[in-house]
């Protein structure tokens, strides 16, 4: 749908904004808000600034809290937040970090916090901040060695300028955009759904395969253990230590040293966030060991499974590169069987039944892994159910992928509308009932 222009334009005088509806104003942050630094309370709940959501509006869980904060004196340097204030993560000011609050509560002494002293709704910043040009331009205002290091600081983010409709004409603008963005979050989560979908098909796919085979008229028998059930006649039934040892890895110490690290090095060194980033196969990964840092961790030639008990709690991977896992990861030495036959196990899901839920709930270490019983048909069928699985798993692949480019192009029309609407390229007075002033 296009959208009409603004019938006359004039430079704003801000290069990043541009030109601007003739009746639109040019104002400074400082002119709009004051900085403000009240100190918070344990009866507050703490609220955090997301790059993507702005401000969550509920309680951060134990889990989160403890990592945010770890003592109670933390508290203290905690700052209260009223609903209507605009905050934003001075160390990530520059990807999006800002956020209008609707509840009373505290954020981090890493926050700015700015409190309206005009009519200004925050929101309408909000959405002016979380566009591309302005994110640029925050960038520049903000301070730092490198990106990560760049902190964002009252001081300059006061003498930032932005374009202000009249009220009636911004309220109009808002509605419109709460109603256009509700619309493509809608198709959004309709695809993330789908993709979810997709996911839970691959696993059944896969769950099925390893556990009842692929012929459906194949005699049954009951294997013993619960999350098995029947299982093909001519099957066997093992419990995983029988077929390899479960060794954990290991890492130097302390891992910071860069004494351990090489460029160049023969081994590559494989965080978690590698393996949540690499599907099945572990192709790259961002850091390699030297000589003395593989030395003293686990080595793993290409081919190799391992599968991680921490973070991705479960999620299995096949090396395709010479590796080192940290004890993060546990490994199996000298398997009897086809390596990728058991990622299909572990990706499966259903042979952690009983262990506990997957993800950072699930326990696993060397003894229950090692537990774990598998079904295990001869060796011809197990090729026909890796060929199966792959074949099935491509299929669903490709509608999960053209699922994520869905999503992209939605993401990248929802975030063109609101840059559009809020630096005023666009007009849509007539698209929304007036409102008075």
């Amino acid at each position: 749908m296009s959208f009409p222009r603004y019938p006359a334009y004039k430079d704003s005088g801000v290069e990043w904004l541009g030109e601007v509806p003739e009746h639109w104003e040019v104002k400074r942050i400082a002119s709009l808000y004051r900085e403000v630094v009240e100190q918070g309370s344990d009866e507050l709940p703490v609220l955090s600034v997301s790059i993507h959501h702005g401000v969550s509006d509920s309680e951060l869980s134990e889990e989160e809290m403890d990592r945010k904060v770890t003592r109670s004196e933390d508290r203290s340097k905690y700052k209260r937040v009223s609903a209507g204030d605009l905050v934003y993560n001075m160390m990530r000011a520059w990807q999006g970090a800002f956020g209008t609050v609707c509840v009373e509560g505290m954020v981090s002494p890493a926050y700015v916090v700015a409190r309206p002293t005009s009519i200004v709704p925050s929101t309408w910043i909000e959405y002016l901040l979380r566009t591309d040009p302005a994110i640029n331009e925050i960038k520049r205002f903000s301070r730092g060695i490198t990106d990560f290091r760049l902190r964002l600081y009252w001081d300059e983010f006061k003498n930032l300028r932005v374009c202000l409709p009249p009220c009636n004409e911004r309220d109009a603008l808002l509605e419109f955009l709460d109603r256009e963005t509700a619309k493509i979050d809608a198709l959004i989560a309709e695809q993330q759904r789908l993709i979810e979908l997709l996911q839970e098909k691959r696993q059944a796919v896969i769950s099925h395969a390893v556990t009842k085979g692929l012929n459906p008229d194949a005699p049954m028998k009951d294997s013993g253990v619960e999350w098995l059930g029947e299982v093909p006649e001519h099957w066997g039934v093992i419990q995983l230590k029988w077929l390899t040892p479960v060794k954990r890895g290991a890492s130097p110490r302390p891992i910071e040293d860069p004494i351990y690290f090489d460029e160049e090095g023969e081994y590559a060194w494989v965080r978690i966030s590698d393996v949540t980033e690499s599907a099945d196969r572990l192709r790259s990964t961002t850091q390699r060991l030297s000589s003395i840092g593989s030395d003293l961790s686990v080595k793993l030639e290409p081919g190799s499974l391992f599968l991680s008990i921490a973070g991705s709690v479960g999620k299995p991977c096949i090396s395709e590169i010479k590796a080192c896992i940290h004890d993060g990861f546990v490994y199996f030495p000298n398997l009897r069987i086809m390596p990728e036959y058991l990622f299909l196990v572990f990706e499966s899901g259903t042979c952690f039944g009983g262990l506990g839920k997957l993800g950072t709930q699930l326990n696993l270490n060397t003894d229950t892994i090692g537990s774990i019983y598998v079904a295990l048909p001869p060796g011809e069928e197990i090729q026909h159910i890796l060929r199966h699985c792959s074949s099935r798993s491509t299929e669903l692949q490709v509608l999960s992928q053209h699922a994520s480019r869905l999503i992209a192009l939605l993401q990248e029309r929802r975030s063109a509308l609101i840059s559009a609407a809020v630096t005023g390229q666009i007009d849509v007075r007539g698209l929304v009932p007036e409102v008075s002033e």
